[in-house]
Order: C-alpha cells, then structure tokens, then sequence
C-alpha cells in the first residue's frame, strides 16, 4: 500500500474501518465529517485503493477464521440432526443447509424473474404477444380490442361535503358515506 498520498486522518478512517467501526464512528475517530470520506472515497484513488485493500485483508481474516470453526459447525449440525428431541424444523434447516453447502449453492433469497435487455419476462405467460408486421394491416375495429376499457360510474359521484341524496339534510359524509351501498341507490 502506498502510504505516501494519505494524509494521518485518512489513515486513521482506514484502520477504523477495517477493524469494523462504522462510517459515522471511523469519521469520529478522525475528526472529520463521514461526507468528507465519502469525498475521499470518490476523488482520491490512493483512499479507495487502501479502503479496498484493508477490506480485502478484513474478509481474508474473516474466511480464515470460518475455516478455523467449521470442523466444530459441522458438527454442532451433525448433533442436532441425531438428536431426536431436536424440533423437525431446526432439524430441517440444518440438513437444508448441509445439502446446499455441499452442492454449493446460496440460499435463495426471493425469485426474480429473469431479466433481458431491461425488459422483464414472465415466465408464467404462455406466449409474448406479436406485434403487427409492417406489411400487415391492423383493422381498426381491432386495433383497440384488448385495450382496458376505462371505469364508468352509473351515476354521478357525490361529494363528502354535499347534502345527502338520502333526504336527511345532513351532509353526505356524515350520513351516509361510510353505509354500504345498496343496489337500488
């Protein structure tokens, strides 16, 4: 790492970062504002060089250290699946687990439908629909075919703050508003 280009504080946000401080706390430590390592992130490459590396190290120690207590994960998993007062569904997540680790797959978060040229495909829908080939004709009766037709109300909205139609001489949303409607009104 070249040293040379950093000035102490930025050193210091360094080492409080790779030792897990957050950015408000590592800003702190310093002196200086956590928009001011925002800064230093995005203008100055020698930071972001040393930022990278020194979370480089820090994901480094920390696969060193689970590759230190795997031997004893695998086999706190290997007594819960043997213990038979174990609930069936810690004894399920910990063979879910054994299964996906050993095919080397990460556990699915939610399903997203694949993604082409910014377009999203259903992978439900049957066929995409077929745009019209420039040398077809569209008829126009059925060219507005499938298209939504807007809602109609078959009578006029009233108004919350409008009398009520009921005859009541109150206003509508004191009276009548909030009753269901019947099929006669």
């Amino acid at each position: 790492m070249n040293d040379l280009h950093l000035s102490p504080q930025m050193l210091q946000v360094i080492d409080a970062l790779s030792s897990g401080a957050n950015l408000t706390d590592a800003a702190a430590a310093a002196g200086v504002h956590r928009n001011t390592i925002a800064n230093w992130r995005r203008n100055v490459p020698p930071f972001r060089a040393a930022l990278q590396q020194a979370e480089s190290d820090r994901n480094l120690l920390f696969r060193e250290r689970a590759i230190e207590l795997a031997d004893l994960a695998f086999a706190s998993l290997r007594e819960i699946l043997a213990d038979p007062k174990s609930s069936p569904s810690v004894r399920l997540r910990a063979a879910t687990f054994i299964i996906q680790t050993a095919l080397g797959q990460t556990p699915a978060k939610a399903a997203k439908p694949p993604v082409l040229n910014n377009l999203s495909i259903d992978p439900l829908a049957s066929k995409p629909p077929v745009p019209p080939q420039p040398d077809q004709e569209v008829e126009p009766e059925n060219l507005h075919k499938n298209a939504q037709q807007p809602y109609r109300r078959s009578a006029p909205k009233i108004g919350r703050n409008e009398p009520c139609p009921c005859g009541s001489g109150r206003k509508y949303e004191r009276c009548c508003l909030l009753k269901p409607q019947t099929a006669a009104a």
